[in-house]
């Protein structure tokens, strides 16, 4: 125990001392999983409107190559939310964190992103609690070395390295949620901890009110706080679902974004027109866009997969590159509420557009949790679940 200790420390004065960007990493998954799942998904049937093959969310943004990407599609002006996200979450942060009467935070961010808003956060927090952890938490190894790019600014960050624990961890799996939990309680016991959720990374999740009620129930504890940013509508139709696909369709920096994932993935020679944006009403909760790459070529195409197995893409099949959304706020506020969520505060800052009748905007929201419904599920939570059935992959 003592010889552990003593190596601990040493890493410890290692990181605190040197100018090079070390980090301690923990890895929480086998990534040979993780890439046996993306070729699964990649030999599902056909599908002329993208709910056959895919790419799952998590894996848009796993590797280098989408790393990069997805940075540089962060900087474009033509992504507005994106570019409205960063511009208004310093406003909606600080009423935020009036908020946070407790001291002694720690960090855990679910999904960091760029690092900008994280940095923002911990300069704020850590101030005041000196003890504190920050442990961004995602599936992408290559994003989690992102993030801590802006961090490394901070000027307290030299005493601080130490206390940064970045953990590879996909947080859409329950068991690793739990897995999560356990970490938590090792690290810091029943002290506070702020989790966030920013950046729209909700909507990016097929089964996304899941998602959020899971990491409710089996990640925040009754001292916790949840900080979640998503987008938004005033309107439900299919001209403001149209308006939304199109807001994504303007950058070219979100194509190659959203293309670099199969690029890294397979073989195709691909063709930023194939490129389809499509925009819907989903249900009476929020627009769904959905991103697909289709064939258009009017021929068969073979293409080789992550294992090396050849895969045909016929003419007219899809692959589902990422899906998004844009929620309306009456919707949202009455699925918190069956989920045992509360909302002790909320920022909601419009986007500057002169388009008025789509005013799209960012909600920025402080969350607890509170009593839960009796029962499994509510009614709300019924109608706002829009689980797609998966169809088995051919081997």
């Amino acid at each position: 125990m003592v010889e552990h200790l003593q190596l601990l420390r040493r890493l410890e004065k290692i990181i605190e001392e040197t100018e090079f960007a070390w980090s301690l990493c923990i890895i929480g998954e086998d990534q040979s999983d993780k890439l046996a799942e993306l070729t699964g998904d990649l030999k599902r049937p056909y599908s002329a409107d993208g709910n056959g093959k895919e790419i799952l969310s998590g894996y848009s943004y796993w590797g280098i190559e989408p790393t990069i990407a997805w940075r540089h599609a962060c900087q474009d002006p033509y992504y507005p939310v994106m570019k409205e996200g960063l511009a208004s979450f310093n406003r909606g942060w600080r009423n935020i964190f009036g908020q946070l009467t407790d001291e002694r935070y720690h960090y855990v961010s679910l999904g960091p992103g760029t690092g900008e808003k994280d940095r923002a956060v911990l300069g704020d927090l850590q101030p005041r609690y000196n003890g504190m952890f920050y442990v961004p938490v995602d599936m992408s190894g290559e994003m989690l070395r992102v993030c801590m790019e802006p961090v490394r600014t901070l000027p307290f960050m030299r005493g601080f390295r130490s206390q940064v624990l970045p953990v590879q961890l996909d947080f859409n799996d329950e068991q690793n949620v739990k897995e999560l939990d356990g970490l938590r309680q090792r690290l810091i016991g029943d002290e506070p901890v702020l989790f966030s959720l920013l950046g729209n990374t909700m909507a990016n999740f097929d089964y996304d009110f899941d998602l959020l009620a899971m990491l409710s129930e089996r990640l925040l504890h009754p001292q916790d706080r949840l900080m979640l940013e998503v987008a938004t509508t005033p309107d439900l139709s299919e001209n403001a679902a149209r308006a939304a696909a199109q807001e994504y369709e303007r950058s070219k920096a979100f194509r190659e974004f959203v293309t670099s994932a199969l690029h890294q993935s397979t073989d195709l020679s691909i063709d930023m027109n194939s490129v389809v944006f499509l925009g819907s009403v989903e249900q009476e909760r929020s627009l769904l866009v959905k991103v697909i790459y289709q064939n258009q070529s009017g021929q068969d195409v073979v293409m080789t997969v992550p294992d090396r197995t050849e895969v045909t893409f016929a003419a007219g099949d899809t692959i589902r590159l990422l899906i998004t959304r844009k929620y309306a706020r009456p919707a949202l506020h009455t699925f918190l509420a069956s989920a045992g969520l509360n909302i002790e505060n909320e920022a909601y800052a419009a986007f500057s557009s002169r388009r008025q009748a789509h005013r799209f905007g960012m909600s920025l929201m402080l969350l607890s949790r509170g009593d839960r419904p009796d029962g499994p599920t509510s009614v709300a939570q019924q109608v706002f679940r829009t689980r797609r059935p998966r169809e088995s992959a051919p081997a």
